[in-house]
């Protein structure tokens, strides 16, 4: 027999209003009581009514970020600025954003049957960490579903995401273009489509400047502040041969790799220059600041909310009904972690 919203919170010694708060996504609880209000609804079959998390609004967005470990697809001010991006777009068009997560660690079953109870028009599915089996989960839902920062070939959803492959080549092209000949990769041991998108487009730089992709200078770093730092020390310990120029998958990766070549004596960006990718604050801030792809991320939530919205009015994905690729375009923003090689 289900419970109510009042039993469950009884259940687990909470207020009502918490458990209200986790099935209408609100901010101010924290990932641990979120984490348990879910896992004993599962578990007790507790589920909230149709409507009852989505608000009155008579048109809702439904945006589902997909936590598969929760290491890329984080509270980071990529992230934010792309929901407030979504956000911004739904007010405008004067319908609700409602915010759901769904953790691939928890019952999924329930999980889906709550995103079904909310009558939404649309689903915008963040599917940064996700894998191309993980899609499977949604094949049955009736409403559009557009996929946000994420793209695989056998996908047979709409997709929007920023241009990864341009990204990582201009960035590689710049470091070469300033002279650098060994550009090494700081890549992801994390891997997602968007950082194997990265790696094509850094290996595509290096063979249109006719520089061989078979170098040591290509070395695995976690996208987490910690383990990426950890995973630096580990390799400056090793003596591994060390490039004049990194290219990094992401900021964070970049961060946390010149934390560990500063402490270890090197000089940024005398000794090695390091680019990074997506803008986020720990770029603008980091010591010296980093030169870095700038990804739209307001934008790719503006134009993801706007699609999936033209979506629910047509009811349908496009007249040749195929699903479709966008792709918005990065550009570099130059601060102080690229010079000039010495041999110049």
């Amino acid at each position: 027999m289900n419970i109510s919203a009042k039993e469950l919170a009884k259940l687990i010694n909470v207020s009502p209003a918490t458990v209200s708060m986790v099935f209408n996504n609100k901010p101010g609880i924290s990932d641990a009581t979120r984490e348990l209000v879910l896992k004993t609804a599962a578990e007790y079959g507790y589920a909230p009514k149709k409507n009852e998390a989505s608000g009155a609004s008579s048109r809702i967005i439904q945006l589902v970020n997909y936590k598969k470990h929760g290491k890329v697809a984080a509270d980071t001010p990529f992230f934010s600025q792309l929901t407030e991006g979504i956000s911004t777009e739904c007010t405008r068009q004067g319908c609700a954003l409602h915010i759901s997560y769904f953790y691939e660690t928890m019952d999924i079953d329930s999980q889906l049957d709550a995103l079904r109870a909310v009558d939404c028009e649309g689903i915008l599915l963040l599917a940064t960490e996700m894998a191309p089996s993980d899609f499977r989960k949604f094949r049955d839902f009736s409403v559009p579903i557009v996929v946000v920062d994420c793209y695989y070939d056998e996908l047979d959803y709409d997709c929007v995401l920023i241009n990864n492959i341009q990204g990582a080549f201009n960035a590689t092209n710049y470091l070469i273009q300033c002279g650098h000949k060994n550009v090494g990769y700081f890549h992801s041991s994390l891997d997602i489509s968007n950082f194997s998108e990265r790696a094509d487009g850094y290996y595509k730089a290096l063979r249109a400047n006719g520089i061989s992709t078979s170098h040591p200078y290509v070395h695995p770093v976690s996208p987490t502040s910690d383990e990426g730092y950890r995973d630096m020390l580990r390799l400056l310990e090793s003596k591994a041969p060390i490039a004049d120029a990194y290219f990094a998958d992401n900021d964070i990766i970049a961060a946390a790799a010149m934390r560990a070549l500063r402490e270890n004596g090197y000089r940024i960006p005398e000794d090695i220059s390091v680019m990074g990718f997506d803008d986020i604050n720990v770029a603008k801030f980091s010591n010296p600041p980093l030169t870095t792809v700038h990804a739209p991320a307001d934008f790719m939530g503006q134009f993801a909310a706007h699609y999936i919205q033209l979506l629910a009015e047509s009811n349908t994905k496009l007249s040749y009904n195929m699903p479709v690729r966008m792709t918005l375009p990065c550009e570099i923003t130059i601060r102080d972690t690229c010079g000039a090689s010495s041999d110049l």
